[in-house]
């Protein structure tokens, strides 16, 4: 009974460790990359899969089929990708606090003092 136990005491420790060591970490990069997709808009700097990184331009929406994205690369250079192929979101156009800028004017002012 004593080896019957043990084995599978042993057997979920390491189904719990497969999760927490392996599953979850890949689990909770695929929310956050999905939360960054559904907030992306047109003008965002973004970086695909391939290592291209471009602004968003348009996001087409079609009725089936993957969500597709047309990115300029480079000044009137544009390639279409699809939704999947987005890594990460690098900027986006939302304004920058009063306070943080003030501080931002500050921090270079004392440089520039010492």
């Amino acid at each position: 009974m004593g080896v019957m136990f043990s084995i599978i005491f042993y057997t979920v420790l390491a189904v719990v460790a497969f999760y927490f060591i392996l599953l979850q970490p890949v689990l909770k990069q695929q929310r956050n990359r999905k939360k960054a997709m559904s907030a992306m808009q047109i003008g965002d700097e973004i970086v695909t899969t391939g290592g291209i990184i471009g602004e968003v331009k348009e996001v087409v929406t079609p009725a089936e089929g993957n969500t597709e994205i047309l990115l300029e690369i480079a000044p009137n250079v544009q390639v279409r990708t699809t939704l999947d192929a987005v890594d990460r979101r690098l900027t986006t156009l939302e304004p920058i606090e009063e306070n943080a800028s003030e501080q931002i004017e500050n921090t270079s002012n004392q440089q520039r003092v010492h």
